[in-house]
């Protein structure tokens, strides 16, 4: 997650669907921003001309007048999400940063310190939360970028969303799709990848969201909250929500 992007229509629809899990039942939730220093070099976070569509302003009204506010204000950070009160009054946040650019450039060993001491304190800050929402700049690890490279902050470790899992909370994961691969075969690499990490006991769905570019957000319920994400699911499936959310 990068300061720039905050107001574009991935966020609007992230904090849509954060706020349909837990509207009804009073799931409590952590917002765990993996914040990346902001970039320059692509125009990412300039997708807004939804806030001008009032197709987009029926799907959550209060929410994308929120966001639209926060945009004309010129103040597009996660700061400014956590202090808006889109989310339920209790949420966590967590906004340190996973790594910053300039200064002098860091050694993998001084990176990897640097990203323990981050997980640990994020770690510490969710522990009450039934639900954790990761929020990378990227998404889900990759090959090509390891752990302690300068990129490596623009990405969510599989092993990083077991030590929440494993302390019996639900996930919800932000992933960025690419184009190595149609959309279709990079969803079913990640459900067995899912499916292999969290086994039969977890209730995992996918939220697909196409517009400004194609992202997932992917849902891995605990067995306690299954029946209340089914209820979500099913609501969404009802709503004016389904154009835009394709359920997996």
């Amino acid at each position: 997650m990068q300061n720039r992007y905050v107001g574009d229509v991935g966020d609007f629809a992230k904090y849509a669907l954060l706020r349909l899990l837990t509207g009804r039942n009073g799931l409590s939730l952590g917002v765990l921003w993996y914040l990346f220093a902001d970039e320059s070099h692509n125009s990412d976070g300039r997708h807004i001309s939804y806030l001008q569509d009032p197709n987009f302003a029926r799907l959550d009204p209060s929410l994308h007048k929120t966001l639209a506010e926060l945009v004309a204000a010129g103040r597009r950070s996660v700061r400014s999400i956590a202090q808006a009160g889109i989310l339920p009054e209790h949420t966590v946040y967590f906004d340190a940063p996973i790594d910053r650019l300039g200064g002098p450039a860091k050694s993998a060993p001084q990176r990897a310190r640097q990203r323990a001491s981050w997980l640990k304190k994020a770690h510490l800050a969710m522990q009450a939360c039934d639900l954790v929402f990761f929020d990378p700049d990227n998404g889900l690890e990759t090959a090509s970028v390891a752990r302690y490279s300068p990129k490596g902050g623009k990405y969510v470790f599989w092993d990083e969303l077991s030590l929440f899992w494993d302390r019996g909370q639900s996930l919800v994961i932000y992933h960025h799709l690419n184009r190595t691969a149609s959309v279709a075969k990079q969803t079913e690499a990640l459900q067995e990848k899912f499916a292999s990490r969290f086994g039969a006991d977890a209730f995992v769905r996918h939220f697909l969201f196409r517009r400004g570019s194609c992202r997932h957000f992917w849902l891995v319920s605990q067995e306690r909250h299954a029946m209340h994400s089914l209820s979500v699911i099913d609501q969404i499936g009802k709503s004016a929500w389904s154009e835009y959310l394709t359920i997996g």
